[in-house]
């Protein structure tokens, strides 16, 4: 007689993480230069807090573009597990202002790269001192197309934090809802303020993502600037 077989019992599947992309756009333009140290601090402060925000229930990844009349893409989708901050070696503010070819060529290349999967979303998170100046690739009509036709997606939000700036100009130039722009002064004493309500604004959103909610259009409308 046959020896008895114990039963395989399947082991359960994890379920599948949503990933959540957070792309950082940064001005790094010479007059940055004032609030370079506090802009150092707040975007590493923010990168941790956002792992600690996913943790278990999302597979966050970051990209990080820093502009000035020269783009730079130093973090691509990289994991927070082994992100490497940032420092004064790294970011040196100098130059112009080529914010519009910073953002299209970050969402051209996350479109590329990420797109097709319907569990990624995206934030795209412009911050910046001061005004477009130095764009040769992309206008504003090309990224306020892009920017309208993401968000209709509910897969993509668009933020931006500005500073010496119409705000409400730089709202219907690029279509990024009012809720989604807050203003900051870019000195050393009050850009640590703006970086801990970006952060507060990201956590909620995070939190919406795990469930399931759509794009944002009042990002930061919970968070205050203190």
């Amino acid at each position: 007689m046959p020896a008895a077989t114990t039963p395989v019992i399947p082991r359960p599947q994890p379920a599948t993480r949503r990933t959540a992309h957070v792309a950082i756009v940064l001005d790094r333009s010479g007059s940055m230069e004032s609030c370079r140290d506090a802009t150092i601090s707040g975007f590493n402060e923010y990168a941790q807090q956002v792992r600690a925000t996913a943790a278990d229930t999302l597979d966050a990844r970051l990209t990080l573009t820093v502009f000035n009349h020269e783009i730079r893409m130093p973090l691509f989708r990289e994991s927070l597990d082994t992100l490497r901050p940032l420092s004064r070696a790294t970011y040196v503010p100098h130059g112009t202002t080529a914010m519009l070819d910073a953002v299209g060529r970050t969402i051209d290349r996350l479109e590329r790269r990420c797109a097709h999967d319907r569990d990624v979303t995206f934030l795209v998170c412009v911050i910046s001192d001061g005004y477009e100046n130095a764009s040769r690739e992309y206008s504003y009509g090309d990224i306020a197309e892009r920017i309208q036709r993401l968000t209709a997606t509910e897969r993509w939000t668009f933020t931006y934090l500005g500073s010496n700036q119409d705000l409400s100009k730089v709202s219907a130039d690029l279509h990024i809802p009012q809720g989604n722009i807050a203003g900051y002064d870019a000195t050393a004493a009050c850009t640590p303020s703006a970086w801990r309500r970006h952060t507060r604004a990201t956590e909620r959103h995070l939190r919406g993502i795990h469930q399931a909610a759509p794009a944002a259009t009042d990002f930061y409308l919970d968070s205050d600037g203190s």
